[in-house]
């Protein structure tokens, strides 16, 4: 797993809340701050992914080849070569697992790639990838998040 800057000020902006939450007797109060913070992230997220598949540019890529990871359960990533409208030839890998060989080598697929960065590419009938596991959160974290907030209102 790649950890970047954001990931680090994240956890310690929500180490921070909830610390300062518990020490003040509000923990609750902290994890719903988290709660609410990282669903803010990760509409920030959602809108820019959106905002990148306004501008995205539909061309075929040719697979390449699979990148297979064996964590749990094992992970496909589709590898392709594209050719962009400046005439580069870019290879990229998919940024989303899958647990099958969806497309077979070599045949070619059309995909959407972003001009301000031809590596982000994501195939043309598959645009919800890139969001659903933010949504997913969303939604499924609600259901805890509602239930802390209940027992905060009723206690």
């Amino acid at each position: 797993m790649k950890v970047n800057a954001a990931d680090c000020i994240w956890a310690f902006v929500s180490l921070l809340l909830i610390g300062v939450s518990f020490h003040f007797g509000y923990l609750l109060y902290g994890i719903l701050g988290v709660y609410a913070l990282m669903v803010v992230l990760f509409m920030w997220h959602i809108i820019s992914i959106r905002k990148r598949q306004e501008r995205s540019v539909a061309v075929f890529g040719i697979i390449t080849e699979y990148l297979v990871t064996k964590d749990v359960v094992k992970r496909y990533y589709p590898v392709l070569r594209y050719t962009t409208e400046d005439g580069a030839v870019i290879s990229s890998t998919y940024k989303v697992a899958d647990k099958e060989q969806r497309y077979s080598v070599g045949s070619e697929e059309m995909i959407c790639y972003d001009p301000d960065e031809p590596e982000f590419f994501y195939f043309a009938n598959r645009e919800s990838e890139m969001i659903k596991d933010y949504c997913r959160f969303i939604f499924f974290g609600s259901i805890p998040a509602a239930a802390v907030f209940m027992v905060i209102i009723f206690s």
